[in-house]
């Protein structure tokens, strides 16, 4: 007994076993890998049927929105963004970011429950 085959922990498997094993191994694989191919195009067929069959629902993000900008809570803050956005067109050197920043909280505050309700 030499040094290597103590080493090694798979001496005990001569070359004519190992290619037996490997033979074994790879029809075992390859009988198993025909089913599930298979079985995984046709459930890939069925995923694609379901979708074509769903349609694209409209996003109504936005028209919610825009309905909360006109509310009264929202309006003032509109009417706000109004003028500075007149005052900087005849102009002014101010920039109506406050404005704006005001206007789409209270649009976000109001919207977002509204939003989160419709989805499925």
């Amino acid at each position: 007994m030499s040094i290597f085959d103590l080493i090694n922990p798979f001496n005990y498997i001569t070359p004519i076993h190992a290619e037996a094993e490997v033979e074994t191994a790879v029809i075992e694989a390859s009988e198993a890998a025909e089913e599930p191919v298979e079985v995984v195009e046709e459930e890939i067929e069925e995923v694609e049927e379901e979708e074509e069959e769903e349609e694209e629902a409209e996003d109504q993000a936005p028209a919610i929105k825009e309905a909360c900008g006109e509310t009264i809570a929202c309006k003032s803050l509109k009417h706000h963004l109004e003028e500075c956005a007149t005052r900087v067109e005849e102009g002014s050197s101010e920039s109506c970011a406050e404005e704006l920043l005001h206007f789409l909280h209270c649009v976000d505050q109001c919207a977002v429950p509204k939003i989160f309700a419709t989805l499925k």
